[in-house]
């Protein structure tokens, strides 16, 4: 059966527990969906509970097969909202990891010599590039006010800059050796 998406038959063996996976994690694979991880559990379940009613029959059971529940199907109207929310999630991650640097840069300031050209700044529309060199912000809260320039090219931006700044501080700490 499904057994394989989740680590394999093998993956029951006492020795291979840690490499058994998630239902999210699963989920986030390629090409998995919310219905094929819950026929997985439930045959996984399913099995579990045969083998509990097989003990139980021959005397040696321990556990009850009752106690042994299989899941039942999700309504349909969750899978798109599930599947979806665990296959973007790093998409949303990193979305949030570039608002906080964000936040923390709109004071931050933006050399005066900062050359707003297509080599330095490609992902940047014309439009934008022509409205940051007649402008010239100051600071990223200035550069956040031009209209017409994006949050994601501001998000750039600030990237551009802080890997000029970490290069240029790079190449002082070189020279003063």
């Amino acid at each position: 059966g499904g057994n394989e998406l989740m680590g394999g038959a093998s993956a029951h063996k006492p020795e291979r527990r840690h490499d058994m996976k998630s239902a999210e994690e699963v989920l986030g694979m390629p090409h998995v969906t919310l219905s094929s991880v819950e026929g997985i559990m439930r045959d996984v379940q399913t099995e579990k509970r045969k083998a509990a009613e097989e003990l139980a029959a021959s005397g040696d059971a321990e556990e009850e097969a009752e106690g042994i529940a299989v899941m039942e199907h999700s309504p349909s109207s969750i899978y798109d909202t599930v599947e979806a929310s665990v296959k973007y999630k790093s998409y949303v991650r990193r979305q949030n990891k570039d608002m906080a640097s964000w936040r923390k840069a709109q004071g931050a300031r933006i050399p005066p010599d900062m050359q707003y050209s297509r080599e330095n700044l490609p992902t940047l529309s014309s439009e934008e590039l022509e409205k940051l060199n007649l402008v010239r912000p100051a600071t990223f809260a200035d550069a956040s006010q031009i209209s017409g320039i994006t949050p994601q090219s501001l998000v750039y931006l600030y990237h551009h800059v802080q890997a000029k700044n970490k290069a240029k501080k790079y190449a002082e700490e070189k020279k003063a050796e």
